[in-house]
C-alpha cells in the first residue's frame, strides 16, 4: 500500500490554491442562460443517440447484434464460443449505451433545474438575471 504523502497529509494550505472552495458571496455568479444553452444542447445529443440515425443507440444494437447460425455452431464448439462471445459483448455494448442516455437525460434534468433555480432568484431579487 502506497504512504500518504506527509506534506498533504501535515499541511492542507495546499487546497488554497483551488478557486471555488473557500468562495466570497460576490465570486458565485451564473448565467441561467448559459445554462439553458448547454441543457438545449445535451438535449440535441440525447434526441440523437436516442434516435435513429448513425451513432444512436438502434444503429449501435443492429450492427453489433449477431444471428446465431446454428447449422455451423452444432458441431463446431469453438463458432458456439465465438457467437456466445459475440452476443455477450453485444448485450454489455448496448446496456453501457442505454446507461449513457439515462445518465445524460438525468444530467440534462439537473442544468434545466439549476437553471430555473437561479431565474428564481432572479425574480426574487427584483428581476435581475444571475450572471
Amino acid at each position: 500500500m502506497a504512504e500518504p504523502q506527509k506534506d498533504h497529509a501535515e499541511d492542507s494550505s495546499w487546497l488554497a490554491a483551488w478557486p471555488g472552495l473557500d468562495p466570497k458571496p460576490d465570486e458565485m455568479k451564473h448565467n441561467p442562460t448559459k445554462l439553458k444553452n448547454l441543457a438545449t444542447e445535451l438535449q440535441t445529443m440525447l434526441t440523437r443517440l436516442q434516435g435513429a440515425e448513425t451513432g444512436s443507440l438502434s444503429d449501435v444494437t443492429m450492427r453489433t447484434t449477431v444471428m446465431p447460425l446454428p447449422t455451423v455452431t452444432e458441431d463446431w464448439p469453438a463458432g458456439k464460443f465465438l457467437f456466445e462471445t459475440l452476443e455477450n459483448g453485444n448485450k454489455e455494448f448496448t446496456k453501457v449505451y442505454q446507461e449513457i442516455i439515462d445518465k445524460l437525460t438525468a444530467a440534462i434534468a439537473l442544468v434545466q433545474a439549476g437553471a430555473g433555480t437561479y431565474d428564481g432568484v432572479g425574480l426574487a431579487n427584483g428581476g435581475k438575471e444571475q450572471v
